[in-house]
């Protein structure tokens, strides 16, 4: 690889193409960053260096990963100029740059007249990751050096491997002179890791300094001699290969790969490139453009591949790389038109719960090597079919409603009867918050369900199952009733956190005291005020009558579940919504526990965007989406940490919910209905937004596009089809007295919207 030209990237600059990458603040410099292939993925911080970080496989969730194994914990190199026999160890980064498709470090003058750069890939599809220094001289005067690379292994398996008979063991490393590289393995396990320069004699260091990380690794080291001609530069490119099963196959990587890095790296560029087409948006925000821009960046950050498991979007990093039915991001995939991601990872979670559970329940955690932790939190199953529903209506693609109908309606199975013991149609068992204790008929999995029954009953009907649509739809308008009168507490104004008995209330108080000590060897005196107050809530609940019925207890965020699926009254929804932002927000959006006022997350602030824009109050949808992108590049350029501002995982999937979904499904009001060929469009775009457009949407097997311009004349739509046979319909909120023009021939306006059909049409709406 020769010097990697890259564009001169600018810190979280608005209105430059994520292409042209983010730099770092140097305040962050001991912050967690990422560099990201669909295989391999390399973490350290933002100075270069690889320290112990994290804490499900502890201090190991860093370094370089190809799942379901760790290859190294890093790796660091150093300069001697031959002449003076001056050295240096390229030991702190004076910035850092995030690419979509790479990271760059660059250090400052680190001998006379000598800095040096390190860009470094993950390539798709290869078991190996690409780490490139290039030497620059700018003196007149052409320079020996020698360069050296020390690289600490440590081949362990992901977390829980012991549950499954797996363990580490220490490693051990050979040098292979004829190949030029190094050669380590687990001395227990078939796992191996192969590196080394890709065109460069090198000489083997017999005695290199070890890197201090934990773990059973070795560390080897290489020297290479370079020659820098004056105002120069000469490169050094190494990779880094592994298997999981056997030397040979990460020999043949590293062969593959060293020979083809260079179009791997182009590949890659371009995949980035056409991602950023897809869905492309233009609004006047554009603080929130990058943002969505870069969420979706992430996401891809987030991909796993793993042969004999499968591929799919994990969760977050450095703590959880595998799989969850996180169906917030898929429905973000979906509504940006990335359909074969979504289907892969539907089908990863299905095949894992089918082989874990077996009875339609969706698991909640599936590590890389198929360990379950949790066999599943009641909402995620009903959260998986709805999102089903919600694909094949995008989609239209019938092939997958008819692989994808049983898995809905065992789901469902499951939901309304192992679940739903009573019968009430309210499933049982803990939800999404997973508060001790909090295992009732909880608000949001019952939400779910009934948006499950609803998605599965349109896909009975496409599937001309008109019996089973009739019945899933019947179900799920009893239940839309049902939570609306037994789960709504007038006196609160507010939907309950459950349904459910005395004795589980007083059971979710006090599992609410056991989750404030858990873990906690000194309590704070805010900790001391909420054990006291769940007390005294325990024994009034305790003095209550021992009828089911609703109750709050925790007041979590997901009583914004009926406003974000729609299904709560107008002027109900209006009332809660209110009163959310009017006393439980904090400086980023809603408390997780209105009770607790502590930690808020991108995913309930999300959520709170989604509620608002669903009864078209764009500009307070507009609010929280804001606190969510205040928080962008806090801690790593290019990304949202889970716990808002700047803690939990640095990276996180499901943020880009509450970025991705308001603005395509509800300021841009792209609603399809891809089996019928017809696309409704009912912008509600934020008050101050004049002009904005969405780009190659894809809807069906066609893309479209949408704009929305003010002028002197009036509001103009632009809507385009890529391919003939779709209808659209445009709504939105007219105001008395407007005139229609279609294509310039002035039409009525009836209650369902401007019906119209062909390739491109233009509405002006005059006021």
């Amino acid at each position: 690889m020769s010097a990697v030209a890259v564009a001169a990237p600018c810190q979280n600059a608005v209105g430059v193409s994520p292409l042209a990458g983010l730099s770092n603040h140097r305040r962050n410099k001991h912050e967690p960053y990422v560099t990201a292939g669909d295989r391999t993925y390399l973490i350290g911080t933002q100075d270069g260096n690889f320290p112990d970080q994290g804490g499900h496989v502890r201090g190991e969730m860093g370094g370089l990963w190809l799942h379901p194994i760790k290859l190294i914990d890093g790796f660091v190199a150093s300069l001697t100029d031959v002449v003076s026999r001056r050295d240096t160890v390229l030991a702190e980064a004076a910035r850092f740059v995030a690419f979509p498709y790479g990271s760059r470090f660059d250090y400052a003058p680190v001998l006379d007249s000598i800095t040096v750069d390190r860009f470094e890939f993950g390539p798709d599809g290869q078991n190996a990751m690409v780490v490139a220094y290039t030497v620059r001289n700018a003196s007149a005067r052409p320079r020996r050096l020698s360069f050296q690379l020390a690289v600490k292994t440590d081949l362990l398996p992901v977390w829980m491997s012991d549950s499954l008979g797996i363990h580490d063991a220490p490693d051990t490393v050979a040098w292979q002179p004829s190949r030029r590289l190094f050669v380590a393995r687990d001395t227990r396990n078939p796992w191996f890791c192969v590196w080394g320069a890709t065109a460069r004699t090198a000489q083997r260091v017999v005695h290199p300094d070890s890197l201090r990380t934990a773990g059973l690794g070795v560390t080897a080291a290489s020297r290479y001699a370079l020659a820098v001609a004056p105002h120069g530069s000469a490169t050094l490119t190494f990779v880094i290969a592994g298997s999981p099963t056997d030397e040979a196959s990460a020999l043949l990587t590293f062969a593959r790969v060293a020979k083809t890095h260079a179009q791997l790296l182009a590949r890659k560029k371009a995949r980035y490139a056409a991602l950023l087409t897809e869905a492309r948006i233009s609004i006047p925000d554009q603080r929130l453009q990058q943002v969505y821009d870069w969420v979706r960046i992430d996401n891809e950050w987030l991909i796993r591949d793993v042969p004999g498991m499968g591929r799919g979007v994990g969760g977050g990093l450095p703590e959880y790389p595998w799989w969850f039915p996180d169906m917030y991001t898929v429905q973000a995939l979906i509504a940006t038109g990335e359909f074969d991601l979504a289907k892969e990872t539907l089908r990863l979670l299905w095949r894992q719960s089918l082989k874990a559970n077996g009875n339609g329940r969706i698991v909640h955690e599936v590590t890389t090597n198929g360990f379950v932790s949790n066999h599943g939190n009641t909402q995620e199953t009903a959260q998986y079919v709805m999102t089903v529903g919600q694909l094949i209506t995008w989609t239209g693609d019938t092939a997958f409603a008819r692989e994808m109908y049983p898995v809905m309606r065992k789901s469902l199975h499951w939901l309304l009867s192992d679940a739903d013991t009573n019968g009430d149609l309210f499933p049982e068992g803990y939800g999404i918050m997973e508060v001790l204790g909090l295992n009732a008929e909880l608000i949001d999995a019952a939400v779910y369900t009934q948006q499950a029954l609803e998605q599965t009953g349109q896909v009975a009907a496409l599937l001309r199952d008109s019996a089973a649509a009739a019945r899933y739809d019947s179900l799920a308008s009893v239940l839309e009733d049902k939570i609306n009168d037994r789960i709504w507490l007038e006196d609160r104004a507010s939907y309950a956190d459950f349904y459910g008995t005395r004795a589980q209330a007083v059971n979710a108080a006090h599992g609410a005291i056991k989750q404030i000590k858990l873990g906690e060897d000194t309590l704070t005196p805010r900790d001391t005020q909420l054990i006291s107050y769940y007390e005294q809530l325990g024994r009034r609940f305790a003095a209550m009558p021992d009828t089911s019925r609703a109750w709050i207890t925790n007041e979590n965020w997901v009583i914004a579940t009926p406003m974000e699926m729609g299904i709560a009254p107008r002027a109900r929804a209006i009332r809660l919504l209110d009163r959310i932002r009017r006393q439980n927000v904090g400086a980023y959006g809603p408390y997780l526990s209105a009770v607790e006022r502590q930690a808020m997350m991108t995913i309930s602030t999300g959520v709170e965007a989604e509620a608002e824009a669903r009864y078209g109050r764009s500009d307070d949808a507009l609010w929280y989406m804001e606190k969510i992108a205040e928080t962008f590049g806090l801690r790593s350029p290019g990304t949202i940490s889970e716990m808002m501002p700047d803690y939990g995982n640095f990276v996180i999937a499901w943020t880009s919910y509450g970025i991705v979904v308001p603005l395509v499904e509800h300021f841009f009001g792209i609603v399809p209905d891809a089996p019928e060929h017809t696309v409704v469009l009912d912008p509600h775009p934020p008050t101050a937004w004049k002009d904005m457009a969405i780009r190659d949407v894809r809807v069906g097997a066609t893309r479209i596009a949408f704009s929305r311009r003010r002028t002197a004349a009036g509001i103009v739509y632009d809507i385009e089809a890529r391919d003939d046979g779709w209808t659209f319909v445009l709504k939105g909120d007219a105001a008395p007295g407007a005139r229609y023009y279609l294509n310039g021939r002035l039409v009525p306006l009836d209650s369902n919207g401007l019906r119209m059909s062909g390739r491109r049409n233009r509405v002006l709406v005059v006021r």
